[in-house]
């Protein structure tokens, strides 16, 4: 794999019609069509702690966001579309691409005649040294849903953020493995900064998956990913930390209701290997430990019962028959994730 800017490309992706989904023959890049399948079930998380810390904005000096996740200590991987100005007509130059892990602004405060706005925080920043978008992905002619199976890069990061951060383990995901997941009721999770919510991590919790779509490696889903959350996870939790399956690239047009379009890990998943990733990482800070994320799912779930952290921790555990520590632990969280999928 050459780890290169690829420059050579031009156009905007904006529309996907030719894409072979049943019954929805048309797609809408994510930035351009909002992509809530029902009811919204997303939820704000607490970006600085494991494993959100991990997903991040990514930002261009041109303007516009989208979502990205660490993979590694210094790569990240986002949607092809996300590094491209249309304006401009040209991929955006590495130096311009901010990669913010962990973003998050503190609530507006109000002092009695004008709301101050709090500055923002990050748990790691870097700007890209370089990035790779496959040849066969292409800007500035008519779409295809073969130009959407190529719609992710791969972000060669300046600084080592994800010591800080903590980053996503990757395996591959295919129509086989997929099949298997479904099987097993294996419930997924999307995060990622949305356009209407764009200070904040929203992540929707057992966000289905439906199957390919029709002749190409292209996974479809549910997931309640809207503008902003292009090239933002999904994944699964193994042993309590997280792998990523896919990213998130675009939502169709036409279908009602409306569908979620990822690019499957199997597709890069060469890159991963010679980039020699693939393994979670955990922060080396127990700064990030999940402990507000306890809080929230603990209290989703009815554990919360107005006392302290570790007594909800040991009711739920109670509850699942595990060992009652009530400590809090990345396999926690795993396991209030599956709970809660179980409940929906």
């Amino acid at each position: 794999m050459k780890l290169a800017v690829q420059i050579t490309l031009a156009g905007f992706l904006l529309l996907l019609p030719l894409l072979l989904l049943p019954g929805a023959p048309s797609l809408m890049a994510a930035e351009v069509l909002a992509g809530i399948k029902g009811a919204d079930d997303r939820l704000t998380m607490v970006s600085n702690e494991y494993p959100w810390s991990a997903v991040g904005r990514i930002n261009t000096e041109t303007g516009g966001h989208c979502s990205g996740v660490l993979i590694g200590p210094k790569v990240a991987i986002t949607a092809a579309h996300c590094l491209y100005d249309k304006r401009k007509k040209w991929f955006v130059p590495p130096s311009q691409v901010h990669f913010v892990a962990g973003y998050f602004r503190k609530d507006d405060e109000y002092t009695g005649g004008e709301v101050v706005y709090q500055d923002t925080e990050y748990v790691g920043h870097s700007t890209a040294q370089s990035y790779f978008i496959p040849d066969a992905y292409e800007e500035g002619v008519p779409p295809t849903g073969e130009i959407a199976v190529n719609d992710w890069a791969f972000i060669m990061l300046n600084d080592d953020i994800g010591t800080l951060s903590g980053w996503f383990g990757v395996e591959p995901m295919d129509r086989a493995s997929l099949q298997r997941f479904l099987e097993m009721r294996t419930p997924f999770v999307q995060a990622g900064y949305s356009k209407d919510k764009k200070q904040e991590l929203t992540a929707h919790i057992n966000c289905p998956f439906e199957g390919f779509a029709k002749g190409l490696p292209l996974a479809v889903h549910r997931c309640d990913a809207v503008p902003g959350d292009s090239g933002s996870p999904i994944f699964y939790f193994k042993d309590g930390l997280p792998v990523l399956v896919a990213i998130h690239v675009a939502t169709t047009r036409q279908q009602q209701p409306v569908r979620g379009i990822a690019v499957p890990t199997a597709t890069f998943m060469d890159g991963v290997r010679e980039l020699k990733l693939g393994k979670p990482g955990v922060p080396l800070s127990a700064d990030l430990m999940p402990l507000e994320t306890a809080r929230t799912l603990l209290a989703y779930l009815g554990h919360a019962g107005g006392g302290t952290l570790d007594g909800a921790v040991r009711r739920f555990q109670e509850s699942e028959g595990m060992e009652t520590t009530g400590e809090i632990s990345y396999r926690l969280i795993g396991r209030l994730v599956t709970t809660m999928a179980r409940g929906r």
